[in-house]
């Protein structure tokens, strides 16, 4: 018995593709250093952009977050137009969904998410962070189609305008809010890492919960029912959303 304990390999044993198990019981994961140098010079580039954002605009975002959580509050509706307002939605659409790639590409070689990511295994790093910016700009576009349409057959195309810039502005306030904890969590490893994701998840579903009343309360101001309110909900919020999840929980 000893001589053929021996004889066989461990190769031999358990397949050429089994893998040597650390101490701990786990494979070691690649980290960020795997994602290259390049990543992190676009980690530093947003980090630059976001504070010249919060710099330039700091009293109007100030306003806008006093106004969305507190109902007494005076509210922007008769700026929602403004030239401002309008660049805002703009640069942190844009750059926000820069983020959002990045943070895509840093979840896929991050520690109890990573295997998560395992049916879209066939792309590189850069590969999987553009088919996220690509699938975030696509279901941006198709919401924005979806409201003009209903806007163009119910008569209502003020109103749809209204919930496509509410929405935009809501996205460019969780944008500059969780970027700091984003950034964070973009260039380290770890618990810090995990801890700054969980405050992120935590901020933005507050933000929701007041996209919601604040969502709620223009369709009420417009005289739709709540049923067309949920029937919003579902179309252009929770379908896009499992549709831009798909092909991770199919997995």
């Amino acid at each position: 018995m000893g001589e053929i304990l021996n004889i066989i390999s461990a190769e031999e044993l358990f397949g050429a593709e089994s893998v040597l198990l650390s101490q701990n019981g786990g494979v070691a994961m690649p980290g960020i250093e795997s994602l290259g140098s390049l990543y992190q010079l676009a980690v530093g580039v947003l980090a630059i952009f976001f504070t010249a954002i919060f710099v330039n605009f700091f009293e109007l975002f100030r306003h806008l977050v006093i106004s969305s959580i507190s109902g007494k509050a005076k509210r922007l509706d008769m700026h929602i137009y403004s030239s401002d307002i309008k660049n805002i939605e703009i640069v942190t659409s844009i750059v926000g969904t820069i983020l959002l790639a990045l943070l895509v590409m840093r979840l896929s070689v991050m520690e109890g998410v990573s295997s998560l990511f395992a049916p879209l295994g066939h792309l590189s790093y850069w590969g999987l962070g553009a088919s996220a910016f690509l699938a975030i700009v696509a279901m941006m576009a198709g919401e924005r189609a979806m409201l003009y349409v209903v806007g163009l057959v119910s008569g209502r195309q003020g109103a749809c305008n209204d919930i496509w810039h509410i929405k935009l502005l809501h996205f460019s306030l969780v944008i500059i809010l969780l970027s700091p904890f984003l950034l964070f969590a973009l260039l380290t490893d770890g618990t810090s890492a995990t801890v700054a994701l969980y405050i992120s998840v935590a901020i933005c579903s507050v933000l929701f919960i007041f996209f919601l009343k604040e969502t709620f309360s223009l369709f009420r101001a417009q005289r739709f029912s709540i049923f067309h309110w949920i029937l919003y909900l579902c179309a252009l919020e929770l379908l896009p959303l499992s549709l831009l999840l798909a092909p991770i929980v199919r997995g």
